[in-house]
């Protein structure tokens, strides 16, 4: 689940990361070299440039060539067109993080009919039969790690509240999920029930500061998305609560790390979209040559917190702005 704030790119933008991605090994078909084309859901986000990094370099290392093709704004539509024109460019494989479970269902069904291999990387379509495999984080697991985390930093008491983006989302819901089974471990915690934002940055903090201003017993929140981590850190701020209601986020940016740093959150889970990129590559080679390939593969996890967000463990995690950096 992305930002949606941060996804209202320019095009300029969206240009200027497709062609920092999308060297791939300098291959032309002429060569004989496996093709992957890399479909995100929108260009220019850290998330996704992430995958490609962690795509590129595990390209190189096994002799195929990558291409990074997206739209440069967050467009279903846009993005079935870049499938569309791929089924007559005939790739060996496409990896894509697809904008919507639904829409992409047509023009990746004829991709398939095509004899191109599709491999989800962070969301699949509602038509399981469609794509090879899934690379995801475990969402679940990522919503009781939260859950443990925060017990801890709020010492097992008071009420928390739950920030999502919007009801039925299946990622958030699952990390609502994971964080509400985990936190029934802790009796001296009461959960207060989730409120959506609507993945509004500016909605989250009000949120935010309307329910530390005006709940006492509050000791925790749960934003379960970068625009929810985000806002937060502002409602807080603006109610005069940072640090007595402890902040678990779930994803990682710049005002994020900026925040981590001021020791304005407690800590968030971070996902390994270079990990996700790497096995998305592995796995479409071994679907082309017709070997296995698991269809639901989850990619690693990590707490950060002030004290290890600088450390090389929870930095190989960290979104790239660009690759190698």
């Amino acid at each position: 689940m992305r930002n949606s704030t941060a996804l209202r790119l320019s095009a300029a933008a969206g240009v200027a990361a497709l062609a920092l991605t999308a060297c791939g090994s300098g291959a032309d078909a002429a060569s004989g070299q496996k093709r992957i084309v890399y479909v995100p859901a929108v260009t220019g986000i850290p998330f996704y440039n992430t995958v490609a990094c962690g795509a590129q370099e595990k390209a190189k290392e096994l002799g195929a060539k990558l291409d990074v093709q997206g739209p440069p704004e967050f467009d279903p539509a846009k993005q079935s067109a870049i499938v569309n024109a791929l089924v007559a460019d005939k790739p060996d494989a496409i990896m894509i993080s697809v904008a919507d479970s639904k829409a992409l269902i047509p023009p990746l069904k004829l991709a398939k009919a095509a004899g191109i291999k599709i491999i989800g990387v962070d969301g699949d379509v509602d038509d399981r039969s469609i794509m090879t495999t899934n690379i995801i984080s475990n969402n679940l697991k990522g919503g009781a790690l939260a859950a443990d985390e925060m017990a801890k930093a709020t010492g097992g008491k008071g009420e928390i509240m739950g920030l999502n983006n919007d009801p039925g989302n299946p990622l958030g819901e699952a990390r609502a999920k994971g964080f509400t089974d985990q936190l029934k471990k802790y009796p001296g915690m009461k959960y207060l029930g989730t409120q959506y934002s609507k993945n509004e940055t500016a909605k989250a903090s009000s949120i935010a500061s309307s329910a530390s201003s005006s709940n006492p017993r509050l000791t925790g929140i749960y934003a379960m998305s970068t625009t929810n981590s985000e806002g937060a850190v502002t409602g807080l701020r603006e109610s005069g609560r940072t640090g007595k209601v402890k902040l678990i986020g779930f994803d990682i940016s710049g005002p994020i790390e900026t925040a981590l740093n001021g020791k304005q959150m407690a800590g968030t889970i971070v996902q390994h979209p270079y990990q996700e990129g790497q096995i998305g590559v592995q796995s479409a080679l071994d679907a082309v040559a017709g070997k296995p390939v698991p269809r639901d593969q989850n990619s690693d996890l990590v707490f950060a917190t002030p004290e290890n967000l600088s450390t090389p463990e929870v930095q190989k995690y960290v979104y790239k702005k660009e690759c190698g950096k």
